[in-house]
């Protein structure tokens, strides 16, 4: 077969997966954690897995039509699929000052072998007070993501936009340690079928920094949210996270 003609059947066969099993977009959370000061000079490169839950499940569970995978279950079955998911994440921070931080990221539904829909993107901002060894580094962060109305996807069709606040609490006992605690207050409007509605999603993570092997950083992060759209919609959301950074 022509190469151009693979390459075509590849595209098609990818499509045609993404509409089979794709999954609405999960809110991966803190958008930013900021551990110590950070490197002034230089831009680091973060990529991993992290976890969050799939906010437009509610709201797409409740229309007639869409099927069992977009179902909410809540509570009773914290860590179904159709609530909660995992995410491949990069995220890149920029130093503009000492103390200011641009940060930057994309996320991917963790569906291999490629990530599938949804994708999203966030950015935000974070300044840095306090020593080298003990600090807190307020942020903000704006994020957007979408699985394009797929109607078959896990947890959806979905799409969110929202704002996120964090304040992370640092104390690095020696260079290239960090451990600290994060918690956050996110804001969501969502969309799903025509269907729209809010998102109150809170929460705090413990999380450590260090440097291991070729990595400068391995980040590990883990703790709990509560998820709740619309008036009565609430759950328990686990978080769990790991990324390596150069």
């Amino acid at each position: 077969m022509h190469l151009r003609a693979r390459s075509r059947v590849f595209v098609s066969l990818l499509l045609a997966l993404g509409a089979l099993a794709g999954c609405a977009p999960s809110a991966v959370g803190p958008m930013v954690m900021r551990l110590g000061p950070g490197n002034a000079a230089e831009r680091i490169l973060q990529a991993g897995i992290r976890t969050g839950p799939r906010l437009s499940a509610p709201i797409s569970g409740s229309r007639d039509g869409i099927g069992e995978k977009a179902m909410f279950s809540g509570d009773t079955s914290t860590f179904a699929l159709q609530q909660w998911g995992l995410a491949f994440d990069a995220a890149m921070t920029w130093p503009l000052t000492e103390r200011l931080h641009l940060h930057t990221g994309i996320q991917g539904e963790m569906f291999l072998p490629l990530p599938l829909p949804g994708y999203g993107v966030y950015a935000g901002v974070s300044y840095y007070l306090g020593s080298p060894t003990l600090g807190i580094a307020p942020s903000v962060a704006l994020r957007g993501a979408s699985d394009f109305g797929i109607g078959s996807s896990v947890g959806g069709p979905g799409s969110m936009a929202g704002a996120e606040a964090t304040c992370a609490l640092s104390f690095s006992p020696e260079p290239g340690v960090s451990v600290g605690v994060v918690p956050f207050l996110a804001l969501h409007t969502l969309s799903s079928h025509g269907v729209n509605d809010r998102s109150v999603y809170y929460g705090g993570v413990l999380a450590a920094r260090l440097s291991w092997g070729w990595f400068d950083s391995v980040e590990l992060s883990g703790g709990f949210g509560r998820a709740k759209v619309g008036k009565s919609a609430s759950w328990n959301v686990p978080i769990v996270g790991v990324r390596g950074g150069r």
